[in-house]
């Protein structure tokens, strides 16, 4: 049974900067996330309001290795663009995991 883990997000003071001079970040980060929503990893996903380079997705995977793997996979990662503050967590959702897998327990 997969697991569901919140990745909170935080990206490096570098981040405007790098995208930039990089605009094929965004567009490839974009794909990375439609991508895992079609394999059924990411749930969801967004920035925290107001934009500071903070947000949250919520995946599923096996464990919290595997769960690294997903996250150390994506565009934000591979270019150095994730702070040392992002976490990886397992969320134990209490009310409301139907709304994010056919697993209803």
């Amino acid at each position: 049974m997969s697991k569901l883990f919140a990745v909170v997000v935080a990206t490096v003071p570098e981040y405007y900067d790098y995208k930039k001079f990089h605009p094929e970040h965004d567009q490839n980060q974009q794909e990375w996330f439609l991508e895992q929503k079609e394999k059924g990893i990411l749930l969801c996903c967004g920035p925290f309001f107001p934009h500071d380079g903070t947000g949250l997705w919520v995946i599923q995977a096996e464990n919290l290795e595997q769960a690294q793997v997903i996250v150390n996979s994506s565009p934000r990662a591979r270019d150095g663009m994730l702070a040392d503050s992002a976490r990886v967590v397992e969320w134990e959702v209490h009310i409301g995991r139907d709304r994010f897998s056919k697993d209803k327990t």
